[in-house]
């Protein structure tokens, strides 16, 4: 019986051990897949907002598959960063895409992509269902990203 207890605390000290070498829970996150994988032109099926640094759908872009609190503090699966536009070389190439949108575009076709003034889906919102070649409510004042039904 000693033995038995001995094994089962050495196999639940390795289990604790193991965990702590699994991927980081970002990993399985929206933070971490808009900031991976936001940069990809047709990224995949969960991508269908995308941000435009300049009006009329121009400048550079970044793509938005899930909600975003913050644009300013995105899980990057080590830490937080800002999400920024992709960087293609257009106008608004690298820089942060909070406060810093003009345009975009929904292409979603059962959720309205809702994009807002302040972080954490508050105060003025634009609600975009197929283009809007202008934002208004948040043209470069724009803080966190959500869909709705």
């Amino acid at each position: 019986m000693r033995h038995l207890k001995k094994a089962v605390l050495c196999f639940a000290m390795a289990a604790a051990v193991g965990a702590g070498m699994a991927p980081p829970a970002a990993a399985a996150s929206g933070d971490y897949e808009n900031y991976w994988f936001g940069c990809n032109y047709e990224s995949s099926n969960n991508f269908k907002f995308r941000i435009f640094y300049n009006s009329n759908l121009a400048g550079d872009y970044r793509n938005i598959g899930y909600a975003v609190y913050d644009f300013d503090s995105v899980q990057d699966g080590t830490g937080y960063s800002p999400l920024k536009y992709c960087g293609f070389r257009s106008a608004g190439s690298g820089q942060r895409v909070k406060n810093n949108a003009a345009s975009a575009r929904n292409s979603h076709s059962t959720y309205t992509g809702v994009l807002y003034y302040n972080s954490g889906y508050k105060g003025a919102a634009d609600y975009i269902w197929g283009t809007v070649n202008q934002l208004e409510a948040t043209y470069n004042e724009n803080a966190s990203f959500n869909w709705k039904s």
